[in-house]
């Protein structure tokens, strides 16, 4: 687990080869649909809203003209059917159109008719997946938020930094992985209070930096009217900024590594 927050890739290092080695050499021929959230949760499928005359005209003829071009990148093969698209006479578009609002119009009777052969089960259960979806959309808008404003990243703890030392040997003996997280965890197990106090003081004081970095960029997000992405403490009460305070750095209660001694 803390693993996979000091190297991200740890968890499975052979992961980007596997994406590599998964994509089909020929885009033309394969189509990978992305799982709905009904499908997920092995209900019947919901009707989908129809596709705009333009993207019915990609779907219908990207897959003939990609088979013919099959080493031109994917976007000048989108470029090349929007040139084309263009060249469509306007009665056939005309056509294509007048379809499309047939099935625009008769599209909500038919989700309305969906959900109501749902049992009472099934919509409490698909209402609940959607509660949880858009709090991980939330999240994760709030996550890209905080990037975008330069957040201060909360530093390794003293096993973290410990990891980083020894996962470098690990990979020397050719050790990868869980195998190599379980050696490294037992060696930090078995490391006295004085060897340990190396990595602790790197990160008390990476942490001491840390919070005062936090308080500046806290104060900072106040004036510009973002209170929402501060702690709630840091947050300004009835309307009058709260000074800044810088709470006496000390470690967290310590990380228990991944296996007892």
């Amino acid at each position: 687990m803390y693993a996979i927050r000091i190297f991200p890739r740890l968890s499975n290092p052979w992961r980007s080869l596997n994406v590599a080695f998964s994509q089909p050499a020929n885009y033309a021929t394969t189509t990978q649909k992305r799982a709905n959230l009904e499908e997920k949760l092995g209900l019947p499928e919901r009707p989908k809203k129809p596709a705009s005359p333009y993207l019915m005209f990609v779907k219908k003829t990207f897959p003939e003209y990609a088979k013919m071009t099959p080493k031109l990148p994917f976007k000048e093969v989108v470029q090349k059917l929007s040139e084309q698209w263009k060249k469509v006479d306007m009665e056939t578009k005309k056509k294509m159109l007048n379809e499309y609002h047939e099935k625009l119009q008769k599209h909500p009777e038919e989700v309305e008719k969906y959900y109501s052969s749902l049992t009472d089960a099934q919509r409490v259960q698909l209402e609940a997946a959607k509660q949880d979806k858009n709090e991980v959309k939330k999240k994760r808008r709030t996550m890209q938020e905080l990037k975008k404003t330069g957040k201060p990243i909360r530093p390794v703890t003293s096993f973290g930094l410990f990891v980083r030392d020894e996962y470098t040997k690990m990979q020397s003996k050719h050790v990868f992985g869980p195998s190599a997280m379980k050696e490294i965890s037992k060696k930090w197990n078995n490391l006295t209070p004085e060897e340990k106090a190396p990595f602790t003081l790197r990160y008390q004081e990476a942490y001491k930096a840390y919070e005062k970095n936090l308080v500046d960029w806290e104060e900072d997000m106040v004036r510009q009217g973002k209170e929402s992405l501060v702690r709630t403490r840091s947050r300004p009460a009835n309307g009058e900024p709260k000074k800044s305070l810088l709470v006496k750095s000390a470690e967290p209660a310590p990380v228990k590594p991944l296996i007892n001694k």
